[in-house]
This record gives structure tokens, sequence and C-alpha cells, in this order.
């Protein structure tokens, strides 16, 4: 696992080894942050600081136990997370969690247990940790990732020290990706993943961008001459449906320009085709269909066995 901090968690890192230094870490540690921000890279630093036997605000990177860490063989180090991206973080995966956090320290010093998608366990599996929160074993640190404090059983989040970085700012998001890339991204990219530079850099990396406008562009010819529907359909499949978010997104800010505001779109560099739509489609069609989206979008995440591209057909012909 890479240990890694970047510069917008600069802040909350030196945070984090002021308290270090003062060995005044709370023993729970929940980081909310959006996906693709960097916050698996940093929860992974501190981990391996708290780790660490020499270095106590930031790993030395030469004892047995930073090289231990970054072999992934660390035995003090147990890392928590569904089977499966989407699935739920199951009761079993929470229990024997619960049972490291009571062993014995191999190396003889702390144990850190990371709990990926913190979000996403289920209400057993919640109540499983809370237990454990609540009565801590002795050098024993548990580092909680959410994307969203919300969909967490609000007692868990009560014994965690809650921590939520700034996201920095797109422009410089923006040229983080590019310095990375070396190449020019379109602001749009960034606004598509929610300002989150390594989201970002992903989305190109693995070939988004083109399948982001293709897809634009199947739907804008779609909606113009009333054919295609199969090729829409067939470029929301092949982006293994992030498509949907993409074209509530799009409908979203068509919406704002029938509204008559040009602020914060997310498709800010496609903004022509944005006003061709908004001047073909009735506003009140445009509104139902953004929300028959979002409903269909959340019946497909939560009922995995549909037929998707039968239901997206649907939507498309509903136009």
């Amino acid at each position: 696992m890479l240990a890694k901090v970047y510069p917008w968690h600069n802040e909350i890192w030196h945070n984090w080894q002021q308290l270090l230094g003062q060995e005044r870490l709370h023993h729970a540690v929940l980081l909310s942050a959006p996906k693709g921000s960097g916050k698996l890279e940093l929860s992974a630093l501190l981990a391996k600081t708290i780790l660490c036997k020499n270095g106590t605000t930031e790993p030395c990177g030469t004892c047995h136990s930073c090289q231990l860490f970054d072999a992934d063989t660390h035995p003090d180090f147990h890392w928590l997370r569904p089977e499966a991206e989407g699935k739920q973080l199951g009761v079993d995966v929470i229990r024997a969690g619960n049972k490291y956090a009571w062993e014995t320290s191999q190396l003889g010093g702390q144990r850190v247990i990371l709990v990926q998608n913190a979000d996403r366990m289920g209400e057993a599996a919640a109540n499983a940790l809370l237990k454990t929160l609540e009565e801590p074993p002795a050098n024993c640190h548990f580092i909680l990732l959410t994307e969203s404090m919300d969909s967490m059983l609000p007692t868990v989040v009560s014994r965690c020290n809650k921590w939520k970085p700034k996201m920095p700012d797109e422009l410089v998001a923006k040229r983080w990706v590019e310095s990375e890339l070396f190449e020019s991204v379109p602001l749009q990219v960034i606004r598509i993943n929610r300002g989150a530079p390594l989201a970002a850099k992903a989305f190109i990396d693995k070939g988004s961008a083109s399948k982001h406008e293709a897809l634009l562009s199947a739907f804008t010819k779609y909606l113009t001459d009333k054919q295609g529907i199969f090729n829409v359909t067939e470029s929301i499949v092949k982006s293994d449906r992030e498509g949907l978010q993409w074209l509530s997104f799009l409908l979203l800010d068509v919406l704002k320009i029938q509204q008559g505001t040009h602020e914060a779109l997310v498709h800010c560099d496609s903004e022509k085709t944005l006003v061709s739509l908004a001047e073909k489609l009735p506003q009140g069609k445009v509104l139902q269909q953004l929300m028959a989206l979002n409903k269909l979008k959340a019946e497909l995440t939560k009922h995995t066995g549909l037929n998707g591209e039968l239901l997206i057909s649907r939507w498309l012909s509903d136009f």
C-alpha cells in the first residue's frame, strides 16, 4: 500500500504529526473524503508512522517495521475492506478485525486496523465494530475511511475523532493532474470527478475521457435526430454504467441553462452542446428525465441482477 501525503493534505498531516508527537492521537480516527482524493494513501502514511520503530511523527522508512509495511506483510497492520467493489463490508470481516485488535502485537509495538469503506458497513457489522471502539484495547489504533459520514451509524461516528480535509481548488487540482500526465486536461474532467485529483487522473489513464466524449456525442445526436438509441445504450454499457452519472450531470447542466444560469456547470467545456439541448428539450421533460435517471441509477446499484440494457433503453425512449 502506498503511504503518501499529497499537497492538499499537508494541513491535516501536520495536525496528525502534532498529535503523534504529543501522544494524543485518538484510538479511532475517522477520515471522510471523496473517492480519488488520496485518503487511502494518507491513512497508510499515518498507519506506517504509528507502527514505525524509530519515528514519532513520520516513518523512518528503514526499520524492520517500515520495510514490512512497504512489502504489505506487516503482521500488526490489518486492512479491512469489502470483498468486491460496491459490496457491503460484512460482519465477518469486522469480527475478524475485532479479533486482531485484542491479539498481542507480533513485533511488540502498536497495532493498526484500517477500515476502508466504513460507510458500507451493514447494521450488524457497525454494531460489532462499535463494541470494540467503546472499549478499545491498549496499543491499538483504528483508522476508518468513508466518503460520507451521513451513511454511517451515528454511534460509530461519535466514538471517533473526525477529520474532513479540504479539497483543493479545482484549478489547483487541474494543474496537479496536468503535471502528472504532462498534457492539458479539460476543466470539466475535474468537475466530473467532483474535484478529486486522483480520480480525475484515473479517468484519463483508463480511457474514460474518450468514452465520455463518445457518449455525449451519441446522446446529443439521439436527442437531435431521434435515432441511434442503441448507440447510446452501447456507450453507457461500455462506460461500466459510469455514463449514467455523466448523463445525470449533463441534464442538470441543461436544466441550469434553461433556468437562466451558466454558473457551476459540470460540462463547462461543452457549453455550446448544453445550449443546443436546452433549446431543443422542454424544461419539464428534462426535469422528469433527470429524476427518472437518478431513480434508475439507484435501482441498478441496489439490484445488480436487473437487465440494465433494457431499463436504460426504456429510459432513453421516454425522451
